[in-house]
């Protein structure tokens, strides 16, 4: 499935989930794959797949994939976070960090009708972006974040519309971004918002997935509301 919609890009963040710590009895394949179906019934443009706990190359990184891939039935992309050989074997699109690998290569290794995302967090990086064979790219840190330990300044939201403006290829916006931005991402023209912790929940206490899927579906219905005021 080539092609991200506009819209809310949902991240299932296995650090965010506690994956690597849960005491329940709940495998963690079935955790991912709940998350992700109601990232899907929520109007999620995509899903990305996101267990940094894991090394890549681990065995559940793939399980995860596959399980989610035939899950949602090609209802909206799945995407692969840094893990080439897991998105090639799954079939599934794969976004690429600065310092993660060559997005030139995923674009030459994977399905033709696979996203490939790369990770923008200055006005240069998105300039020199838009010679690649990427998709989409994402730029950020739009706010400052506790999903994700970065060194990456934050840009804030005019330096996100300059990034808009410079690149024909689609923005998504990511960094902190929760429900009451919704209207503004909207207004700089990002072509889509990713998000953890507006749908997941806090670090610590992260939503079930019902009431994830909840959150989302508001932050999907924002998004519709924004895009007709634009």
């Amino acid at each position: 499935m080539r092609g991200l919609q506009s819209g809310i890009y949902a991240i299932v963040d296995g650090d965010r989930l506690g994956l690597a710590t849960r005491t329940d009895k709940r495998p963690p394949i079935n955790v991912i794959r709940a998350y992700a179906e109601a990232a899907a019934d929520a109007g999620a443009a995509a899903v990305q797949i996101r267990l940094k706990h894991l090394p890549l190359g681990h065995p559940t990184r793939l399980t995860a994939l596959n399980a989610v891939r035939r899950a949602l039935g090609g209802r909206i992309p799945v995407i692969a976070d840094d893990d080439l050989q897991a998105a090639l074997s799954a079939h599934v699109g794969l976004h690429v960090g600065q310092d993660d690998g060559d997005p030139r290569l995923a674009r030459q290794r994977l399905d033709a009708g696979a996203l490939v995302g790369w990770s923008t967090h200055s006005l240069a990086q998105v300039r020199a972006a838009q010679a690649l064979p990427v998709d989409y790219l994402g730029f950020g840190p739009v706010q400052p974040t506790d999903g994700k330990q970065t060194r990456d300044a934050v840009t804030g939201f005019e330096v996100l519309a300059d990034a808009v403006a410079a690149s024909h290829l689609p923005i998504v916006a990511i960094g902190g971004l929760r429900s009451e931005d919704v209207a503004r991402v909207r207004r700089t023209g990002a072509y889509a918002m990713a998000v953890i912790g507006a749908w997941l929940g806090p670090v610590g206490r992260p939503h079930d997935a019902v009431t994830a899927g909840a959150q989302l579906a508001a932050l999907s219905a924002a998004w519709a509301r924004a895009s007709e005021t634009r």
